[in-house]
């Protein structure tokens, strides 16, 4: 039995190894990526939709971040876990007149852009028909709300933003 339940743990842990594509960034790559984030520690690769992210964290933010590059080191994006109150008041203030300042929110992110430009991601609860539904709103950092989904499964709208 003792060996069924090893077997079956060493099989759930290779699957987990498996299933993480880390990456092991070319030297150049991560000079570009240090020269934008100098002070960035535990720093992480890894390979997504064809882009190289680093996960990382830095002094002074609330959480993880993520730093998306092209195969050229050119960096596309970074995407910051920020609090609520991080939010610029235009965006907080659309969102609550909409949904009420009441509304339980679940996660909030900056994602800064190539293009200059700044999205913040809000994922909050609402009740649709009488059930209890995630809602992913994207808006810009002047209040504008860009996109909605409801209900998706493992909604991430950051690829929506890829280029």
């Amino acid at each position: 039995m003792r060996r069924l339940l090893f077997a079956a743990v060493a099989f759930v842990a290779a699957l987990g190894f498996v299933a993480c594509d880390k990456y092991n960034a070319p030297t150049s790559m991560r000079k570009a990526f240090y020269d934008l984030y100098p002070t960035a520690v535990d720093v992480e690769w890894e390979r997504r939709h064809g882009y190289a992210v680093a996960e990382f964290h830095l002094p002074g933010e609330s959480g993880e971040c993520e730093a998306w590059f092209k195969k050229n080191n050119e960096w596309v994006m970074t995407k910051y876990d920020i609090r609520y109150s991080d939010l610029p008041a235009a965006v907080r203030t659309t969102f609550e007149t909409q949904y009420g300042s009441q509304t339980p929110v679940d996660d909030v992110e900056r994602l800064e852009r190539y293009t200059g430009e700044t999205i913040y991601f809000i994922e909050a609860q609402i009740v649709v028909n009488g059930y209890l539904s995630e809602l992913y709103l994207d808006y810009a950092a002047d209040g504008t709300l860009l996109r909605t989904a409801v209900d998706v499964d493992d909604y991430d709208g950051i690829y929506y933003y890829l280029p």
